[in-house]
């Protein structure tokens, strides 16, 4: 039961990413950069490696890390929060189309409560009028990105925990600066609010987020984890109503039930053998 609480705390944790990226108005790349670089010499000074495990597998998933936060930050700027992050949660499905390619074959249970939480999803997203198409695109591409990058720390315990964070954090700062060169986006220069934001959105849904998520891929199946990320879409919507005042139709907290509903199919036989 400790990787279900774990679980539940990296949850709450990415929740609050969206609201972090959005106040920080930095363009997606450049928040991308700032919320890895930051976060990176704390994970140095909590596990103090004194050797690094190489491995390919962790640069890949460090690319596709900075191309979902690069793409999905940027599409909370041309959608609401509740959309893109709805959308984005479609890594599920992908990470689960990764974890199938790879050789690990999802129980009907976990097929459904995901099938479930998506069908929510949709309707969820479809609860806020003032998305462009731009936005929407933007969000499905960092949850392609997004699907390869969880199922990644499911397949790659072959690396010990540290190197594999270390490697993948750092590989997406570097793909996410040299994004920053190609597109010609600043990573200095803006205003005291916005570096606020960027510690913020480092330190709590980096560091302690996606932290956490990738511990708990070694320990439980892809989709169960990657499910449950879904609930971030609610996290973010509630939070959006209340800080930002993104408010949603009525019927909207009733897909958010039936999100969770899903997540909670999915867990059904996740401990039964634990």
């Amino acid at each position: 039961m400790i990787h279900a609480l774990l679980l539940f705390i990296a949850v709450l944790a990415v929740s609050s990413a969206a609201i972090f990226a959005f106040l920080a108005s930095a363009p997606g790349v450049v928040a991308a950069f700032w919320r890895l670089a930051i976060s990176i010499p704390f994970i140095f000074l909590i596990y103090r490696p004194r050797k690094i495990q190489l491995s390919r597998m962790p640069i890949f998933a460090g690319f596709a890390l900075a191309l979902h936060f690069s793409f999905w930050i940027e599409s909370l700027f041309h959608a609401s929060i509740a959309v893109s992050t709805t959308i984005v949660c479609t890594h599920s499905l992908f990470s689960g189309l990764f974890a199938y390619l790879w050789g690990e074959k999802p129980r009907p249970n976990q097929i459904l409560g995901v099938v479930v939480a998506m069908i929510g999803v949709y309707f969820l997203s479809g609860a806020d009028a003032r998305s462009d198409v731009y936005g929407i695109v933007l969000a499905l591409a960092g949850a392609v990105a997004g699907g390869y990058y969880f199922a990644s720390a499911r397949f790659a315990r072959d690396v010990d925990f540290p190197s594999y964070i270390l490697l993948t954090y750092s590989s997406a700062a570097i793909f996410s600066f040299l994004a920053c060169l190609i597109v010609s986006k600043p990573i200095v220069g803006y205003p005291f609010n916005t570096w606020i934001f960027l510690i913020l959105l480092a330190l709590i849904p980096m560091l302690i987020g996606h932290t956490l998520l990738n511990y708990v891929l070694r320990h439980m199946e892809v989709l169960p984890v990657t499910a449950s990320v879904i609930g971030e879409a609610v996290g973010a919507a509630i939070l959006a109503a209340i800080f930002l005042n993104q408010t949603l139709q009525p019927d909207a907290y009733l897909y958010m039930f039936v999100i969770l509903f899903g997540i909670a199919i999915t867990f059904v036989k996740s401990f039964s053998s634990k």
